[in-house]
């Protein structure tokens, strides 16, 4: 039985919950919840309940959902019932309506519960008001992408020796062509096809030396932040078609490949491009140290689910030590002599300003593998 005026237990709860239980919980300072094993919410503790200010009645079952900003709900729920299913621990951020009605950013973690036998009986979780930190998040963001424009300039400027020598050979194929052609066509009988064959190549080459400076001055530009739908499969050929000279006069192997298909996202192409160049830069930077290793680094695109897709950048080097992988995406953090510390930190806020999440990881055969994941704008054809 429950006492409204104290938000008290009397009697045993669902899923093995006792009074002495709620008692403890209601002292707690975090708002506490309690589901079944049908995933309904069963008990709420009294901070919750202070917060939301509505009652244990209103809040029960789903009734919790009423208090969650629509454009969380369907990813919270999401997130909420694939991990139940799986019996596995969650953690998810979305915003909840406070007593005045203004919406508050929650961390909200949960983990299965069980009674003494081992039998699953549901999901406890507790939730802290994260609203002051996410703003703090957002105004170093904001900073953050301030700066970028510089960080993209100083990658061009590493980039700018191999992108002259790529233009040196399309550039140099084009004028002796030409002058095959003035050779030929002084003949007193040319030869037509020839020539034909020799103003293909030069258009060929022509498209190619256009493409390299058609890239980068776009890659240079700086621009509002503009969002469309993009391929990331189309950031990714962007990029290889930049960094390809840069790899090759490091002796690196550059390895890509696409998902097939489109993978359509809402996204500003340039930025997206900075953060795969930044993180294939360093990928190229770190196989350096590792010389008893074929020096290889791979960028694929994958379709993780019907509204998930992922880009990933992976190098045969000797990985990042593991006391510091959750620490390289912090501003001015930095593993080389001469690095300022930004360009991760750069990285992780574009990806967070498009949706999106970034992490790194070490491979079990060596190197480290950084990955993004971004909202897809459509859901692929059923």
């Amino acid at each position: 039985m429950y006492d409204r005026s104290s938000n008290r237990i009397v009697a045993e709860l669902p899923g093995g919950l006792d009074a002495r239980f709620c008692e403890v919980m209601n002292t707690a300072p975090v708002m506490i919840w309690v589901s079944g094993q049908d995933r309904l919410c069963s008990w709420f503790n009294r901070p919750w309940l202070t917060f939301t200010g509505r009652s244990i009645e209103q809040e029960l079952g789903i009734g919790w959902t009423e208090g969650v900003h629509q454009d969380d709900l369907g990813r919270c729920l999401h997130i909420y019932t694939s991990h139940f299913d799986d019996r596995k621990e969650f953690r998810m951020e979305y915003r909840l309506q406070r007593y005045d009605g203004v919406y508050r950013w929650i961390d909200d973690t949960g983990i299965p519960r069980y009674d003494r036998q081992g039998t699953f009986q549901g999901y406890i979780g507790s939730c802290v008001d994260i609203q002051e930190r996410r703003q703090a998040l957002g105004e170093m963001r904001v900073h953050l992408l301030e700066v970028a424009d510089l960080n993209r300039s100083a990658d061009a400027a590493m980039l700018s020796a191999a992108i002259s020598h790529e233009l040196n050979q399309p550039l140099a194929a084009i004028m002796a062509n030409a002058e095959a052609a003035g050779i030929l066509l002084e003949a007193s009988q040319p030869d037509l096809d020839q020539v034909k064959e020799i103003l293909s190549d030069i258009r060929r080459d022509d498209k190619r030396a256009a493409d390299v400076i058609s890239h980068m001055r776009r890659f240079l530009k700086k621009n509002d932040i503009g969002f469309h739908d993009i391929d990331l499969n189309e950031t990714v050929h962007v990029v290889r078609e930049i960094l390809g000279p840069y790899a090759t006069a490091k002796a690196v192997v550059l390895s890509v490949a696409w998902e097939v298909g489109p993978l359509t996202v809402r996204a500003d192409p340039i930025q997206l491009q900075q953060v795969v160049l930044n993180l294939a830069l360093n990928g190229v930077e770190a196989i350096g140290g590792s010389p008893f290793r074929a020096s290889t680094l791979t960028i694929l695109t994958t379709r993780v689910d019907a509204h998930t897709a992922e880009i990933s950048v992976a190098d045969s080097g000797i990985g990042i030590p593991a006391d510091r992988l959750e620490l390289i995406f912090e501003p001015f953090f930095t593993t080389k002599k001469e690095g300022t510390g930004l360009g991760l930190s750069i990285a992780r806020a574009i990806v967070e300003n498009h949706g999106g999440k970034i992490w790194a990881e070490n491979l079990q055969e060596g190197g480290a593998m950084f990955r993004l994941t971004l909202p897809l704008a459509t859901a692929p054809p059923g």
